[in-house]
């Protein structure tokens, strides 16, 4: 009788229950009936199940291994231990590089072809960046590239930042929109910006963000892309912050929020700067991690509790910091505690990465 009752629930109230589970467990419940396959696809209820679960703190991460694999990392109950799962594509041979950034649980990822894929971890659907003379690396060209979503046009996109050897003075900037399956060259970057300093775009507030120097005086500064207007902005860097050991940081982003990493490895201390109102040259503050023998300093990628957060290590070891109490373990992958360079975070969604039209290269694993 139970079972009877549980078959004339309004649909609206099955939609909120199942909203509220896992990305992993709607997939199961796809299963039930034609009916729920049709509902729990529907793109409002995507949007609807991210939106729910874009606020919590359960990031997962994803890295390339030694063997060229893609796998996953879910941290469980214990704090310093972690599952790692390997993805597999039957269709895509494993022969990752690098994992560049993620977006609303999509992820994207070369391989050693200079190929780049939109996947999504979790329901492990795939769509294949189609090739672009102008943006994608070949000889004499130097590029950099981003992931972003653009909430105005419900979209995901891909920024290149290229320079040729022929012509150093410009940045040229090249976008492909997922939606509509065409690379488009943009512009140049503003003139008065020197080369961008690291490789992949850091995705904070709809904007991208690399790390550049500015003429004539190559002063320090942040180059942010905005992914509505498309155009470029410049944020200011922390005043207390050496212009000369500009060169030696990192930009990541952290809770949210746009941050700066001066990784000293001959003092063996991290300056930790975090950007709280972003914009906002006065709310740039900074916190110092020491004690740790470093080589080559270290990347935070997620937070697993309120004081716990998983950093990288030297671009391969794995520890949980406790900001409160200032210290750290390993953390075991699997068993393993080591070699996790090209690795970052990512959150499970249900968003797929085949937006719009049919274009090249879209599959399900």
């Amino acid at each position: 009788m139970a079972m009877s009752k549980a078959e004339y629930l309004p649909q609206e109230i099955i939609i909120d229950i199942l909203s509220r589970l896992p990305a992993k467990a709607i997939g199961q419940f796809r299963c039930v009936s034609k009916q729920w396959l049709n509902f729990l696809s529907d793109p409002q209820f995507i949007k609807f199940h991210h939106t729910i679960h874009s606020h919590k703190e359960d990031a997962k991460l994803i890295f390339v291994s030694s063997s060229a694999a893609l796998h996953t990392i879910t941290f469980n109950q214990n704090p310093h231990n972690a599952i790692s799962r390997n993805l597999n594509f039957p269709q895509l041979s494993h022969n990752w590089v690098k994992v560049v950034g993620s977006s609303n649980g999509l992820v994207l990822v070369e391989n050693a072809e200079n190929i780049k894929y939109l996947i999504n971890p979790t329901t492990l659907k795939y769509h294949r960046i189609p090739n672009f003379h102008l943006a994608l690396p070949v000889p004499g060209i130097f590029s950099m590239c981003g992931l972003g979503y653009d909430f105005a046009s419900d979209d995901y996109k891909v920024v290149t930042l290229s320079r040729y050897k022929r012509d150093l003075d410009n940045i040229f900037v090249d976008v492909y929109s997922v939606r509509m399956g065409l690379w488009r060259r943009h512009g140049k970057l503003p003139v008065d910006h020197g080369v961008p300093i690291g490789g992949s775009g850091v995705l904070v507030n709809g904007a991208l963000h690399w790390l550049a120097r500015k003429s004539p005086y190559y002063s320090s500064v942040i180059v942010a892309f905005d992914l509505n207007d498309e155009t470029f902005l410049e944020l200011p860097v922390p005043n207390a912050l050496d212009d000369n050991n500009f060169v030696l940081c990192d930009l990541v982003a952290f809770r949210g929020c746009l941050c700066m990493l001066l990784n000293d490895t001959e003092e063996n201390k991290i300056e930790f700067w975090m950007m709280k109102k972003y914009g906002v040259e006065e709310s740039w503050t900074k916190r110092r991690i020491a004690g740790l023998d470093l080589v080559h300093g270290l990347v935070p990628f997620c937070s697993i509790s309120d004081d716990d957060v998983v950093l990288n290590v030297d671009r391969e070891k794995l520890i949980v910091y406790n900001m409160k109490e200032d210290l750290w373990r390993d953390m075991k992958v699997g068993g393993i505690t080591a070699k996790f360079e090209r690795t970052r975070s990512f959150m499970e969604s249900l968003v797929s990465p085949m937006l719009g039209k049919d274009t090249d290269g879209y599959g399900i694993a």
